[in-house]
């Protein structure tokens, strides 16, 4: 029996309305269709406009996989006969596809992006496939706004960002991610749909760092790869946001209390593993010599430079007090008039990374104390007893001296932190991880509010990387119970309110809606890095602003040592205090 002859099909048959192809490893013709973008290795064709089907749940766009430089030009009209792929989800025709050209064509109009395509509803009925219905075709975009800055994979350090057609970028938003609980009173955050990428270099055009904050225009084709959808684009132009943003300079009278997350900076020693407060082995990550130097280098710089070098910094992910020493060393090598001390506890991190705090000789150290260093929850999972606190809290006791030495100033407590995160919150362990960081932060709580003392006649600030956002998360309100400021309802796992009279969030009070954030997760700009001020504090709160050059800086960044940027990929919350002794109330 003779072969039939493969179906000669219209693109938007080819792709079909659903996820993949209904023709994968089928033989198949497309004829007279325009060809819209080339790549290194094939081409994008569209059919013809007067020959659409004008279901927007179809595309007429579809790549044309010819594995080395494709022979057509924009704008011929070509017939194409070979075998229908999903290349890792990217549905194109391929086998040593057979292309001839008999003609030229009008090149298809593009689709316009914006705020409402595609749609940013996660419960839209187009949803489920509303960036596969655009595969192939030509879209553009005019004042998209980037939204994460470059990733950075093993063969492409330089890679996508993620971006928006709207003007603004994602931000996390309260409650569980879609689709939620399915509990009424819990909200639903609707993840961003509307995030996807942007890959510069893919068809051609030169690489480039774009910090997240840009906005670009764009044309170009919508394709697949690593699992998510992205822009390739034939035309980009770029209006690069600018970074750093240094924090204003102290006015006279002031002095900064900050937060910075150091992400895991580890020096060039092995050191011997140590014990958890469990018995639990911890040992510590090495790396060369050369990397550790850079780090520190960046890490200088940027305090100096982007956070005016804080009269005392809460740090986070640090291995141990020689990394802090290495770290004060070198900002004074940077500016003799900085003159840093080094804290640091040993904590309960398998990995090693601990909290501290770096001082200025501006302050004077009255205490330091590590606090729940052996305190343990129940493992909802195990019933066992587990160690609370990875990272326990440390708590600073200084007052303010200036750059006189003379006690004039305010004495004060800072406690830092460092919360479990939100990994795994909602897979197999997560009724573990949630009761985790609801008994974190109710034992915060607890500590907090017996130090601030009754009716809160005592200055105590904390800072650090709470894992947690301004909002509820939906499972647990880190930040309302360690505030004393939440909503039972809106929470899977709540506890009793500890705090009375409440904390105050700088962030939802000094920090403009478009500048809260303080971290970017997969395009979505969150804080994660908070200030919480007890009452007596508030007359000496004077502002807070966070220093930019890191969430929004390149990945690869990092390995670069002629600028500050990116040397971690948190940003620093810095908080201005007034000091002078005519405007603050003594301590009871």
């Amino acid at each position: 029996m003779p072969t039939p002859d493969p179906p000669t099909l219209e693109i938007f048959e080819i792709q079909g309305a659903g996820s993949a192809s209904p023709f994968v490893d089928q033989l198949v013709i497309s004829n007279d269709n325009v060809v819209t973008c080339l790549a290194t290795n094939g081409f994008f064709m569209q059919t013809p406009t007067a020959r659409s089907d004008a279901d927007v749940d179809t595309s007429d766009g579809i790549f044309v996989f010819t594995g080395s430089a494709p022979t057509v030009a924009v704008g011929d009209l070509v017939d194409v006969l070979g075998e229908v792929d999903e290349f890792f989800g990217l549905t194109e025709i391929s086998g040593s596809p057979l292309v001839t050209v008999d003609g030229s064509g009008t090149v298809p109009a593009a689709v316009t992006f914006d705020s409402n395509v595609p749609s940013p509803d996660p419960e839209a009925e187009s949803c489920a496939i509303e960036f596969e219905c655009y595969e192939g075709m030509l879209v553009e975009i005019t004042g998209g706004a980037v939204s994460g800055p470059n990733q950075r994979f093993g063969t492409d350090p330089v890679a996508e960002v993620h971006i928006v057609a709207g003007p603004n970028r994602a931000f996390r938003e309260p409650g569980v991610e879609f689709p939620g609980l399915g509990m009424p009173l819990i909200p639903t955050w609707d993840g961003n749909p509307e995030v996807f990428e942007l890959d510069p270099d893919k068809l051609g055009l030169p690489n480039q760092i774009i910090p997240a904050g840009s906005t670009f225009d764009a044309t170009g084709v919508i394709g697949f790869e690593f699992g998510g959808y992205e822009l390739w684009p034939n035309s980009l132009t770029v209006n690069a946001a600018p970074l750093p943003v240094p924090v204003r300079p102290r006015d006279p009278g002031e002095f900064t209390i900050a937060t910075l997350n150091l992400f895991r900076l580890f020096d060039d020693v092995d050191d011997p593993p140590s014990l958890a407060a469990d018995g639990r082995e911890r040992d510590d990550f090495v790396v060369s010599t050369a990397e550790y130097l850079r780090r520190r280098a960046k890490f200088a710089g940027h305090i100096l430079d982007v956070l005016d070098a804080p009269d005392i910094l809460g740090v986070q992910e640090v291995e141990k007090l020689e990394v802090l020493e290495d770290l004060a060393m070198d900002i004074l090598a940077l500016d003799p008039t900085v003159v840093y001390s080094a804290f640091l506890e040993e904590g309960n991190d398998v990995g090693t990374i601990d909290v501290g705090f770096l001082v200025r000789d501006t302050m004077d150290v009255k205490g330091l104390v590590q606090l729940g260093k052996e305190e343990t929850f129940v493992n909802p999972i195990s019933m066992a007893d587990d160690i609370l606190h990875d990272r326990p809290p440390l708590l600073l006791d200084a007052e303010f001296v200036g750059d006189d030495g003379d006690a004039d100033g305010p004495r004060f407590l800072v406690m830092t932190v460092h919360n479990r995160s939100l990994g795994g919150i909602d897979g197999g362990e997560g009724e573990r991880v949630r009761a985790k960081r609801l008994a974190q932060a109710q034992s915060i709580a607890e500590k907090v509010d017996a130090r601030q003392g009754r009716n809160g006649n005592r200055r105590i600030m904390v800072i650090g990387d709470f894992n947690g956002f301004e909002f509820t998360d939906g499972y647990v309100d880190v930040i309302g119970q360690i505030k004393g400021d939440f909503n039972s309802d809106e929470n899977l796992l709540s506890g009793p309110d500890l705090v009375d009279p409440d904390l105050l969030n700088v962030v939802d009070t000094l920090i403009p809606v478009e500048d809260r954030y303080s971290f970017i997760f997969r395009g979505s700009a969150q804080v994660l890095d908070h200030a919480l001020l007890s009452d007596k504090f508030l007359n000496l709160l004077r502002g807070a602003e966070y220093g930019r050059g890191n969430a929004d800086a390149a990945v690869d960044l990092i390995n670069d040592d002629s600028t500050v940027l990116r040397s971690s990929d948190h940003d620093g919350l810095v908080v201005y205090v007034q000091s002078d002794p005519d405007t603050f109330e003594p301590d009871d």
